[in-house]
């Protein structure tokens, strides 16, 4: 209880002085509304079925877009972990896209994809050397004497796979796979504001916006930070989970 104070209510109460002080001084609702106007245009917000439909589907799109980049990065993970030669030839091509700015892939992408489909490809391309990296780190990082000792003892690839690379891996997948998904959370989102899908949670930003409702843009921000942070702490507890099956079941 006491950590939870210090790391959660004392900052925020601090957070929340020091922005109903600014908006005190700046006295003006178009450029810094009070944290109650903020916190009421929260609840109208959150009572609309179709605000709800925006969540939703940047839910989705996220979602989606992680999974892609997790099938993706596995097989090329896997693939750069076991052949110098792949890692070679994949290593300009995951520089080059870690190198290039998010706003320039969304707007290239405007010119092949529809407004839906643009914050999926987006995500999918600024997690995919996250998680590629992550797998590819885990199976360099394999214990050469557990190898040996797969070769001594004669294990079959099930064996070697489910006791030895398995275990391995996970750990680092894991971490990259957190990192990645808080990644595309943001991305879907900038792609969103950029694109202009019909239900999304970034329209609903650049609409306010464009209508100079600087108190829906933050009660809009804040529920993203929440939403993001609720989605990130139930992937971890899954992975937590994972990790204390696969300890039960060795």
């Amino acid at each position: 209880m006491k950590k939870i104070l210090f790391v959660f209510f004392i900052p925020t109460a601090i957070l929340l002085c020091v922005w109903y002080l600014a908006s005190i001084h700046i006295a003006s609702s178009l450029i810094l509304p009070s944290p109650l106007f903020v916190f009421t245009r929260f609840v109208l917000l959150i009572k609309e079925n179709l605000f709800w439909e925006h969540v939703f589907y940047t839910i989705l799109r996220t979602i989606l877009s992680f999974l892609y980049s997790l099938v993706i990065s596995i097989i090329l993970g896997i693939a750069i972990g076991f052949s110098k030669s792949f890692s070679l030839l994949l290593k300009m091509p995951l520089s080059v896209i870690k190198a290039t700015p998010v706003v320039s892939f969304i707007l290239l992408a405007l010119f092949w994809f529809t407004t839906s489909q643009v914050p999926i490809f987006v995500s999918v391309l600024m997690t995919l050397p996250i998680i590629t990296s992550s797998v590819a780190l885990g199976i360099a990082n394999i214990d050469i004497k557990l190898r040996q000792m797969a070769r001594v003892y004669g294990l079959t690839k099930k064996q070697k796979i489910l006791h030895i690379y398995l275990p391995s891996v996970f750990p680092s997948f894991a971490s990259g796979a957190l990192s990645a998904f808080g990644l595309s959370w943001k991305v879907v989102v900038a792609a969103e504001v950029i694109s202009l899908p019909k239900r999304a949670i970034g329209t609903s930003l650049q609409t306010a916006k464009v209508h100079i409702e600087t108190a829906d843009v933050f009660a809009i921000s804040i529920l993203i930070i929440a939403l993001s942070f609720v989605l990130e702490l139930l992937l971890s507890a899954l992975f937590k989970n994972a990790m204390k099956w696969r300890e039960k079941d060795a």
